[in-house]
């Protein structure tokens, strides 16, 4: 009787599968900077794998030119990552466990990027000169002795 259930065992960690699941990110144009839920993730195309099944915030983009001036807007969206009808539960037990094979699911997703128009272009550059404009007072604050308190 030990025998066989240590055989038993012995086949079951053999023989015990893998689902490996993957989100495919594309972008057009290629080379947008991606976030998933908030978290930066890489340039696209990417391919990301995730461990569990639903809903996630997905947002590629914006993408400049080597100067720094806005070229494609920002776009967003919140994907459903549905699982298969295999890792739907009871299947999903034996799929992940006792099936040999690797299972691959993968889910590709795309987005195009909007052209920045000339209008945004131009407030993209003014925001970035006021952005550089408060960083360097905020320097020259920073290097500035500090005042002594009066008691």
């Amino acid at each position: 009787m030990r025998n066989g259930a240590a055989a038993l065992v012995l086949i079951v960690c053999l023989c015990a599968g893998c689902v490996e699941r993957r989100m495919l990110v594309r972008s057009e144009p290629p080379g947008a900077p991606v976030w998933l839920d908030e978290q930066p993730a890489g340039v696209t195309p990417l391919e990301l794998r995730f461990d569990h099944y639903g809903v996630r915030r997905l947002r590629i983009g914006p993408v400049r030119d080597a100067e720094g001036r806005l070229q494609r807007l920002a776009t967003e969206r919140m994907v459903d990552l549905a699982p298969p009808w295999y890792e739907k539960f009871p299947i999903d037990f034996f799929a992940e466990v006792f099936w040999p094979l690797t299972v691959v699911d993968v889910h590709q997703v795309t987005l195009s990027l909007p052209p920045a128009s000339e209008q945004e272009q131009l407030y993209g550059e003014q925001e970035a000169e006021r952005v550089r404009e408060r960083a360097e007072e905020f320097r020259k604050k920073g290097a500035s002795p500090v005042p002594e308190l009066e008691q």
